[in-house]
């Protein structure tokens, strides 16, 4: 008899198989197939990403960095003088200062052909094998602070000192340090230059020992201040030994040039720190900094800042007045003197640091700037020419690849890229505050 709880077996529907050992085969190659192939797609795009992002990087340096240097340069000389090394200057109180060493070179700007070079010959090295040899520019000015301060400039026994009154600005400069800005510690700091200036009289220039509780600016000396003598028969030149009213500007010398920070005791130590340097090459990275001069014409690291990343050149130009100050008279002219493949001598002589033979920076109208930058990463094999002007579109890394250390050596079949990708920036900035009548 058949058991009632057991089910009959079902007949097989007829079509139903399973895959065969060939087909699962098959599928299997062509899943590996697919995979491999959207794997190199996301990997090839995955490294086009970061190749552009690096490039994007790039280009924001050398904007930041630019944008930062064209406002230093707009200030040149602001509330200051283009040379203080003029012989006949109408504004300068007094013959030209002897000492110290940074109030003698103070000017407007101060261009350096090769500067960063010059100053930092260990640390180019990348630069220098492009065929790039950067600059340096100082810019003299009233560039801490906007203000003009009322004050009592005192006599105290042959010493001298600035008695800062309670006038708009003193508030003012309260108000914004308050609100994080910079105070008047931060503006007075020792090393600085005083413009000290009285209606209808010409410029005093002293410079800034310290600033005591009770807003006192103390002086140094020398160069003290020039005092007038009763009975003078120059009463727009010179203060009296008793004190008078005057309105006090504050001065600062900052440098620009392109060094590296790798190993440096600075406060971006960490952020230059290489990564893979056999791969980036970044043991031998350069940036553009700001660094402040005090009044012996020393930096004072304290006040150093990193302006663009991976900067690798720095050349500027100029425009500037004929020498010939009757026949800039009846007939005014400006000759431009532009970044070019060769140096222009012309740059270098006429906007040189005022201590140097045939220099007149306070001759100088605008200053053309031309900045680049590399990319951290390169991602380049071949190279292209020198530009009409000297700049490049591609770096080369050396020591990448052994045996290319120069962009003529040839890259060996199949060795990674060498050449990183560059952003070069231009300006052309005019410096209002040296348009004025001398």
């Amino acid at each position: 008899m058949r058991d009632r709880h057991t089910s009959p077996a079902r007949p097989r529907a007829s079509g139903q198989r399973g895959f065969t050992l060939v087909e699962l085969l098959i599928a299997m190659a062509a899943g590996l197939v697919v995979s491999m192939a959207a794997f190199l797609l996301s990997k090839n795009a995955t490294r086009f990403f970061q190749n552009e992002a690096r490039a994007s990087s790039s280009h924001l340096a050398a904007t930041i960095g630019l944008n930062r240097l064209a406002t230093d340069l707009q200030r040149a000389a602001y509330l200051s003088t283009g040379n203080i090394q003029v012989p006949d200057d109408s504004q300068r109180c007094g013959d030209p200062p002897i000492a110290p060493t940074g109030l003698r070179l103070l000017a407007g700007v101060a261009i350096q052909r090769q500067g960063s070079v010059f100053l930092h010959p260990s640390e180019l090295g990348q630069s220098i094998v492009n065929g790039l040899w950067p600059d340096s520019i100082v810019i003299g000015g009233s560039l801490s602070s906007t203000e003009v301060f009322a004050s009592r400039v005192v006599n105290d026994n042959g010493t001298w000192y600035v008695q800062l009154l309670d006038s708009a600005a003193t508030r003012r400069t309260n108000l914004r340090a308050q609100a994080g800005g910079e105070g008047l510690g931060e503006i007075f700091q020792a090393g600085r230059f005083l413009r000290i200036s009285r209606p209808n009289q010409r410029h005093l220039y002293a410079v800034i020992d310290r600033l005591e509780p009770g807003n006192v600016v103390h002086l140094k000396s020398p160069p003290g201040v020039t005092t007038r003598v009763v009975g003078d028969a120059k009463l727009d030149c010179g203060l009296p030994l008793s004190g008078a009213a005057a309105w006090v500007s504050v001065i600062s010398r900052v440098r620009y040039d392109i060094r590296s920070l790798v190993g440096k005791a600075t406060s971006y130590r960490s952020l230059v720190t290489p990564i893979t340097p056999a791969l980036t090459g970044d043991n031998g990275r350069t940036e553009l900094v700001r660094v402040e001069l005090d009044d012996e014409d020393q930096e004072k690291p304290e006040t150093l800042e990193l302006i663009a990343e991976y900067a690798v050149d720095l050349k500027f130009g100029i425009s500037a007045l004929q020498a010939d100050k009757t026949q800039q008279k009846t007939n005014p002219q400006i000759t431009r003197y532009p970044i070019a493949a060769t140096d222009n001598a012309s740059v270098y002589t006429i906007a040189a640091a005022n201590n140097q033979p045939g220099a007149r920076p306070e001759d100088v109208r605008s200053v053309q700037i031309r900045l680049s930058t590399r990319t951290r990463a390169p991602d380049r094999d071949v190279g292209f020419p020198v530009g009409p002007d000297g700049r490049r579109l591609r770096f080369l890394i050396p020591g990448i690849v052994a045996g290319v250390n120069t962009p003529a050596d040839p890259l060996p079949a199949g060795a990674p890229p060498v050449f990183a990708r560059m952003r070069t920036l231009y300006a052309d900035v005019a410096l209002p505050n040296l348009a004025e009548p001398r």
